[in-house]
């Protein structure tokens, strides 16, 4: 079928962020044998002014979207952080193409309100929602038609090219990439990581980016670094009063880290509020709880070399069979469309609608 992927395709980067969720998507669809259309709305909005803003272009825009609708005539269309497509274009899409499914993924936390907001100014228009928080929170971005449904972070093996699982050799113990936010929780590992390793644990080699100003690291240099580290930390941000478990805004988020990082053969820890053990199950990752629980665990796999190697395996072999490209894209079709499952998918696949 015909795919129309809205989505920005980060080329205002110049390839350093060619790694990144939308990438893995697209090449899922490509990889499924559909015929696929990327539309870069940012890009084409920045294209379509003398200024070079998007906030200039956006009506230009969402007219050059509903041309590519007239034109290439798609059986689906997927938006992904679509921001400058307005709703009301969606609509005219719709007389266009009277059959047309339409349904997007979103990929940000939902403990931050904002991006609550931004899921649910489509609700409305679209078909299906996915999200990569679990559990019945994602009623609040059902609209009166649509449904929502959880999505996984999905692992490529053109990208994530790494075996770290296989070696021993790595110049680095400990590779964390990633920025602090001003709402997170001043007591969580994501910021007290690295003062906890040097102060209790000198001998491990670190590799942190991004922590301090100027020190953030993408493209090729971020693969080449997280390629010769032993393990990742997969600290999402949260903040103080995010509730954890089933029902919450934490229940199995993760950003796109834990693809790459699992994709490369780390030995991958989380924190437990997110509950990914429940997705990965314990033999695939570590799933720390606490300050304490953080430094005693990691200090045993920085001693027992092949329990690492063992752990990181059984989460790449894991991640590239059931958590890929091929099937994380394959799923949002087969649930938009209504379609039978073709895979007995590992994650949750209960959809959920507006609450009266």
């Amino acid at each position: 079928m015909r795919i129309l992927h809205v989505s920005h395709q980060q080329l205002k980067y110049l390839g350093a962020r060619n790694y990144f969720f939308p990438v893995r998507i697209n090449n899922g669809f490509i990889r499924n044998n559909h015929e696929v259309f990327w539309f870069s709305d940012r890009d084409v909005a920045r294209c379509s002014n003398i200024f070079g803003t998007r906030r200039m272009g956006v009506k230009a825009c969402n007219r050059k979207l509903l041309e590519v609708c007239r034109n290439f005539q798609p059986d689906v269309i997927a938006l992904s952080s679509a921001d400058i497509i307005q709703a009301e274009t969606l609509v005219e899409a719709r007389k266009l193409l009277p059959n047309v499914a339409i349904f997007q993924y979103f990929i940000d936390a939902l403990f931050i309100e904002h991006n609550v907001q931004h899921a649910r100014g489509k609700a409305e228009v679209v078909d299906w929602t996915f999200a990569t928080t679990a559990g019945p929170i994602l009623s609040r971005l059902a609209g009166s038609h649509s449904r929502v449904a959880f999505i996984p972070n999905p692992v490529d093996s053109s990208i994530d090219i790494h075996r770290c699982h296989e070696r021993t050799d790595q110049p680095h113990d400990v590779f964390f990439a990633g920025h602090a936010h001003k709402s997170l929780d001043p007591e969580d590992l994501r910021g007290r990581a690295h003062s906890l390793i040097r102060e209790r644990l000198p001998a491990a080699r670190c590799a942190f980016y991004g922590q301090d100003q100027g020190n953030a690291l993408y493209g090729a240099a971020f693969m080449r670094a997280l390629g010769e580290a032993k393990i990742g930390l997969n600290f999402s941000q949260r903040d103080s009063g995010s509730e954890p478990g089933p029902g919450g805004a934490l229940y199995l988020y993760s950003s796109d880290r834990i693809g790459t990082y699992l994709g490369n053969g780390l030995l991958t820890f989380t924190t437990r509020p997110f509950r990914l053990s429940e997705l990965y199950g314990n033999d695939a990752i570590v799933e720390v709880d606490g300050p304490e629980d953080f430094v005693d665990r990691l200090h045993f796999y920085l001693e027992h070399d092949g329990e690492r190697q063992r752990i990181a395996a059984t989460g790449y072999n894991l991640a590239h069979g059931e958590f890929n490209e091929r099937l994380v894209s394959q799923y949002m079709i087969e649930a938009t469309l209504g379609l039978p499952f073709s895979h007995p998918y590992r994650w949750p696949t209960e959809s959920f609608g507006r609450q009266i």
